[in-house]
């Protein structure tokens, strides 16, 4: 089975080296390809990565990609995406890290149970959880779409964003499933939608993603516009696109968003608030709206 990890790159030179070396560290290495994906960062990153590439001797295929202008994440995985080749498809943030044995585990529950389309890997944040078991209450596979879409819908445990997942790439291209260019808390976004495809799931209970506290990433520095014109379009976008499987879940997401919005003023102005509101409502059924109003 052929996997390609695909690791953005921007402005991460004090953390890519280690990243990468935990690549290169994977026990399971046949059919393995590292994407790397420069989006033009001001620092180091582009010189680290690429003197990496060239003196890395081993089985793992390291490609580098450098795109033409800065186009945020989003546009760094997208490119990723089309360029891989592998059957599958794994996201790996660049100030991260995964275990040696991380590729191995995660194959190996597709190995196990056949065409998956997504087998959902653990965080975890400190040295003393590395090693436990996740938090998540999931079972090792599972067909059953209710319980994949509440648990993609309503995460609780670990982190779950893109990273540690593993994902059919013909799923992906199949329907469509390439991140929204132009917004930060573009995992958020793209669950959501990923939510409605997956018909089956596989997880790993075992923490194999480090996920690092880095103070100059997007999540580590507030940027109040941004988070305006993301949380517009994560809310907007949503209302817009509820289906009526598990519906409930959907609007209750996109709630928890809005409560986001309003508690820390992500809008222009009073009538950027109003706007947003109306959105949510918009997409209630009549009843709903009379019983919101109780």
């Amino acid at each position: 089975m052929k996997i390609s990890i695909i690791v953005p790159i921007y402005n991460v030179e004090k953390y890519l080296e280690e990243c990468l070396q935990s690549v290169a560290a994977q026990t399971q290495t046949d059919g393995l390809e590292c994407i790397l994906v420069d989006d033009c960062g001001q620092d180091n990153s582009a010189t680290i990565a690429k003197r990496f590439v060239d003196s890395y001797q081993g089985d793992i295929r390291f490609t580098f990609i450098q795109r033409e202008k800065n186009g945020g994440l989003s546009a760094a995985r997208n490119t990723g995406i089309k360029a891989a080749t592998g059957e599958y498809v794994y996201f790996l943030d660049s100030d991260d890290t995964i275990v040696p044995e991380c590729i191995e585990l995660m194959c190996g529950l597709v190995e196990k149970y056949g065409n998956v389309d997504l087998v959902q890997g653990s965080f975890y944040e400190t040295g003393e959880e590395k090693g436990t078991i996740s938090q998540y209450k999931l079972p090792e596979y599972t067909k059953d779409k209710r319980q994949i879409k509440t648990f993609l819908l309503r995460f609780e445990g670990d982190i779950v964003g893109a990273q540690s997942r593993l994902v059919r790439r013909e799923f992906l291209l199949k329907n469509k499933l390439f991140f929204k260019h132009g917004i930060i808390h573009e995992d958020n976004y793209w669950t959501f939608f990923l939510a409605k495809h997956v018909n089956s799931m596989a997880f790993c209970p075992a923490r194999t993603y480090y996920h690092r506290y880095n103070p100059n990433s997007i999540t580590g520095n507030i940027n109040v516009a941004k988070e305006a014109i993301a949380y517009e379009t994560i809310i907007k976008e949503l209302s817009q696109n509820i289906d009526p499987f598990l519906s409930g879940h959907q609007k209750e997401l996109i709630l928890n968003n809005l409560i986001i919005v309003l508690n820390n003023h992500y809008f222009e102005d009073d009538k950027g608030r109003k706007e947003l509101i109306s959105s949510f409502e918009k997409c209630h059924s009549i009843l709903e709206k009379i019983l919101l109003r109780l």
